[in-house]
């Protein structure tokens, strides 16, 4: 299993617009098994949301390749940014030192 952060931002007063393309969206991505989604304000940035996705195990380029086709859409807000960051667990992390996360 892969798990990876997306962080968006985009402009206040691209609220709406925002919410209705992802009101058009697919609730089903092919090869991702979770899928959350967090909002915050992003301070000078305007709205920040944190996606916190899980793809199938040994399947996570592909599932990362489903995510940017969702997004695409998103390019045309202004001011509409993204950022993938593919995470690991701190146990698993530890283990790639040579050492255990107890």
């Amino acid at each position: 299993m892969g798990i990876y952060m997306l962080t968006v931002w985009y402009p206040p007063d691209k609220n709406p617009d925002m919410a209705k393309l992802y009101l058009k969206q697919s609730r089903e991505i092919p090869f991702v098994t979770k899928w959350r989604v967090y909002n915050t304000s992003g301070g000078t940035d305007g709205i920040k949301q944190y996606h916190l996705i899980y793809t199938e195990r040994g399947k996570a380029e592909e599932a990362m390749g489903e995510v940017t086709k969702y997004f695409m859409p998103f390019l045309n807000v202004e001011g509409f940014r993204y950022l993938f960051e593919p995470l690991i667990g701190v146990s698993d992390s530890y283990a790639m030192m040579g050492m255990k996360w107890e």
